[in-house]
């Protein structure tokens, strides 16, 4: 029997799933079939983002749920992201609108700076402009003013609560000391070998929650992400496995209890139908304190998004946990 997701209650006032399905890399008519299934399973929180290109997918297969009668609005959660190059007040508000439009929607639950990042934005729809030298374009770009322009989107109801995302954090605080509506929620990379502690203290003591991507390591991760830093598979990890063998689950489920126990909600991206029911299994059995340590020794500080292209934008902090 598939277990009951929890919820976690954002400052906003909002509660939130701890188990989102993941969209990165998701298109076309399997993805429609992967949300049909998640739906019918019970996952209600769902994770886009304007870069993934496939909010059109989702907005269609959304509708149709919901024409069926098969999922109500009221009962989803859905996350999308702002891209690096529309950062800027006007750009941002016209995304927005460009996402509520693909994606079907009047509202979205949550709204995330998807990086601090940002890039030049050049009108063409590139949202990630390469100059002559063959490196990225980088911009400036006042995040408070940044933040001002989504808390007006919440005063419009078109955003219900704010976040985000991959952001230190020194970069949180700076938005925290103008903020009229301080951030609910920061999704960030977090897993057994990259544990996030410092930053989860400095969230929980501000009443951010968190949500962590590639909870199960990334496996399926594009190419040049991959360093050899980071070539090693956490599922394939012996002590996770000797840990699922004891509790009778599957790795996966291991290292989604061990952060769904921290507090920390999950978003893994499956492409595979019988692996969303596997993943609510997380929510069937509890992990004794004694292997939340042994699970808390493996904190190897591996990161397997290295974001490696923004190493020399004035805004990439690399000596501070994002």
């Amino acid at each position: 029997m598939a277990g009951v997701i929890q919820q976690l209650k954002l400052n906003s006032g909002r509660l939130m799933p701890m188990l989102g399905m993941g969209t990165y890399q998701l298109k076309g008519d399997h993805l429609k079939e992967i949300i049909d299934h998640a739906v019918f399973h019970g996952y209600r929180h769902i994770d886009t983002a304007y870069s993934y290109g496939n909010n059109e997918d989702i907005g269609d297969i959304l509708k149709l749920l919901m024409k069926s009668g098969k999922l109500n609005r009221r009962d989803l959660f859905i996350t999308t992201k702002i891209p690096d190059t529309y950062h800027a007040p006007t750009d941002l508000k016209s995304c927005v609108n460009e996402s509520l439009e693909k994606l079907r929607l009047k509202s979205i639950d949550l709204l995330l700076i998807h990086h601090p990042w940002s890039l030049k934005n050049r009108g063409d729809g590139n949202l990630k402009p390469v100059g002559l030298d063959g490196q990225l374009e980088f911009a400036h770009q006042n995040m408070n003013e940044t933040w001002k322009s989504m808390e007006e989107l919440v005063k419009c109801n078109k955003v219900l609560s704010l976040g985000l995302s991959n952001f230190t954090a020194k970069q949180i605080d700076k938005i925290l000391k103008k903020a009229e509506i301080p951030p609910s929620n920061l999704q960030l990379e977090c897993h057994a070998y990259l544990q996030q502690v410092e930053l989860e203290m400095f969230c929980k003591s501000r009443g951010i929650v968190l949500t962590a991507y590639s909870p199960l390591g990334a496996p399926a991760r594009p190419e040049h992400h991959i360093s050899p830093d980071n070539q090693i598979f956490l599922l394939e990890d012996e002590t996770v496995k000797s840990i699922a063998s004891k509790y009778v689950v599957k790795p996966a489920q291991v290292l989604l209890r061990f952060l769904i126990q921290r507090n920390i909600a999950v978003i893994p991206k499956t492409d595979k139908t019988d692996r969303l029911k596997q993943n609510l299994d997380c929510f069937n059995f509890y992990l004794k304190e004694k292997d939340m340590q042994t699970l808390r020794s493996l904190n190897r500080g591996i990161r397997f998004f290295p974001f490696s292209e923004f190493r020399s934008h004035p805004e990439f902090y690399a000596d501070e946990p994002f």
